[in-house]
C-alpha cells in the first residue's frame, strides 16, 4: 500500500476523531458487498452478516474498484456531491479495510471529481476498532439498476 495519496490527506485514528469533532466530514466505507453464495439453493434465505461501520458512514459498494461501470461512477459522483451539499471544501474521508486497495482507488476518484479536502483512512474499520472506538451497521447503498430506454 502506497504511504501518500496524492491530491489528498492520509489520516490514522486519532486525527479521524478530531476531524470528526471539529468539521463534520462525510464518511465513506467503499467496502464491498456481500454476494449471496453460488451454491445456495435458490429460493433459500441468505442473510449477509451485519456491515460494522464508523457511525455515521455512508456504505457505497463498487466506486474503489480499479475500474467502474459507467452507472457506479455517476452514483459515486451524485453521492457525494449530495453527501457534501455540493461544497468541494468540505471533508471526506474515505475507507474500507485495512492494507486496502479500495479506499485509496475511491479518494483517488473523489479528488479527480474536485474535491479539495479528501481524507484516506488506511488504517480502515479495523483500525478504528482497534482503537476501542463504537461501531454501527450499515446498509449498503448501490446505483439504481439502469434501465432500457422503451
Amino acid at each position: 500500500m502506497p504511504e501518500t495519496i496524492t491530491g489528498g490527506t492520509v489520516i490514522r485514528t486519532t486525527e479521524l476523531q478530531a476531524l470528526l469533532e471539529e468539521d463534520g466530514a462525510v464518511l465513506v466505507d467503499v467496502s464491498n458487498a456481500p454476494r449471496r453464495p453460488e451454491n445456495l439453493a435458490p429460493g433459500a434465505p441468505w442473510l449477509p452478516t451485519p456491515h460494522p461501520v464508523i457511525p455515521g458512514s455512508l456504505w457505497i459498494p463498487g466506486p474503489g474498484m480499479g475500474e467502474i461501470p459507467a452507472d457506479v461512477e455517476v452514483y459515486f459522483r451524485d453521492r457525494l456531491a449530495s453527501a457534501t451539499g455540493n461544497d468541494s471544501n468540505r471533508a471526506i474521508v474515505i475507507y474500507c479495510h485495512e492494507r486496502c486497495w479500495l479506499s485509496w482507488n475511491a479518494a483517488k476518484r473523489a479528488i479527480r471529481y474536485g474535491y479539495r479536502r479528501v481524507h484516506w483512512y488506511p488504517d480502515g474499520i479495523e483500525g478504528w476498532r482497534a482503537a476501542g472506538l463504537k461501531t454501527s451497521v450499515a446498509e449498503p447503498a448501490a446505483p439504481s439498476p439502469t434501465r432500457a430506454s422503451p
